[in-house]
């Protein structure tokens, strides 16, 4: 039996797809930091710290769904040549857009060093976790819930350690495995883990979302107060690997994955069906739109607290029109 969507995954699905388009928006404006209003790079920053737990959610629902499944070589060969396929025809569109559009140059040759477009490096990194998926599948799915939170426990230790040296440009050369290695790999491990245990989290969704709240505070707090010293924006606190980020994208997915009170009926349920759909191209193509408006629009023109909203809901309906209408098939048949 087909099992039904679970439309609290899908519900973060559209929002993280949205937010990610308000980061590069935002982003925009915050590294125009000394050419525009304090007040806009305060509000930039504000958008810019609190969307940050876009990606990190991407991941954990990747790993929420995934984990789950049954272990199969094939389907696993098959999807990571879809990420590889993906990644190399996207990059070939921005190289085209790069080179006609907006005058850049770049190597093809170091395709797997440095992407054409640098929000591409979310493929790279899912790259890396689809071809270890089948590990992943067999060692989780069997492991019992004490060791599950152990790992949360150490992952949130190691990730908070690392952040912190970093700062101090105290890199740890050798790594811990699995638990130290990947921020990235600790937020799809989290996923699934967080599903599995959600029953026995006792934190309720208001404490979740306050914590959330104040972590991203705390991260536009960092950022401003760094910047405002040095003269110059201050992107490490936006960081993923940033412990304020973690528990931020944590809160948030917790409180969603236990609120059972959510009624997605009629319209909703249907746009959160298109958008849902349409989340990955999204992804992957807004970045064109982006470009338009600011080599056509001069946005930092506008003041923030105006711009950043319109043209973040501007490029995000205009991508999803440009993805309705690509994978638009009028003759395909419809399957019983």
């Amino acid at each position: 039996m087909k099992k039904g969507k679970n439309y609290n995954i899908e519900f973060l699905r559209v929002l993280s797809c949205f937010l990610v388009v308000c980061i590069h928006v935002a982003n925009y404006y915050s590294r125009g930091y000394g050419k525009i209003s304090e007040g806009s790079y305060f509000f930039s920053i504000i958008i810019n710290g609190a969307s940050r737990i876009a990606v990190p959610i991407f991941f954990m629902i990747s790993g929420a769904l995934l984990i789950d499944e049954t272990p199969r070589i094939k389907k696993s060969v098959r999807r990571v040549g879809n990420v590889f396929f993906t990644l190399v025809g996207w990059s070939v569109i921005y190289y085209i857009w790069n080179q006609w559009y907006r005058n850049q140059p770049y190597d093809f040759r170091l395709l797997f060093a440095e992407p054409v477009k640098k929000h591409l490096w979310f493929l790279y990194a899912l790259l890396g976790m689809y071809i270890t998926l089948p590990f992943w599948q067999c060692m989780l799915k069997n492991m019992p819930k004490v060791l599950m939170k152990y790992f949360v426990l150490l992952w949130f230790l190691f990730l908070t350690v690392n952040y912190i040296l970093a700062l101090c440009h105290l890199e740890i050369t050798y790594q811990i495995p699995l638990v130290g290695t990947s921020c990235y790999l600790g937020y799809f491990i989290m996923g699934y883990v967080v599903k599995c245990l959600i029953e026995e989290i006792h934190f309720k969704k208001r404490a979740c979302l306050a914590v959330a709240g104040f972590s991203s505070a705390l991260t536009v707090l960092a950022t401003y107060l760094s910047t405002v010293e040095k003269s110059v924006h201050v992107e490490c606190f936006l960081e993923y690997r940033n412990i304020l980020i973690a528990i931020s994208a944590t809160g948030v997915f917790v409180a969603v994955m236990k609120d059972r009170n959510y009624q997605f009926t009629g319209w909703k349920k249907k746009w959160i069906d298109l958008i849902s759909k349409h989340s990955f191209t999204i992804y992957l193509a807004h970045i064109l739109f982006l470009d338009i408006v600011k080599k056509e629009m001069n946005p930092r023109g506008i003041p923030a607290w105006v711009g950043i909203p319109v043209f973040s809901v501007g490029v995000f309906l205009v991508t999803l029109l440009f993805s309705v209408v690509v994978h638009y098939r009028p003759f395909r048949k419809k399957t019983v």
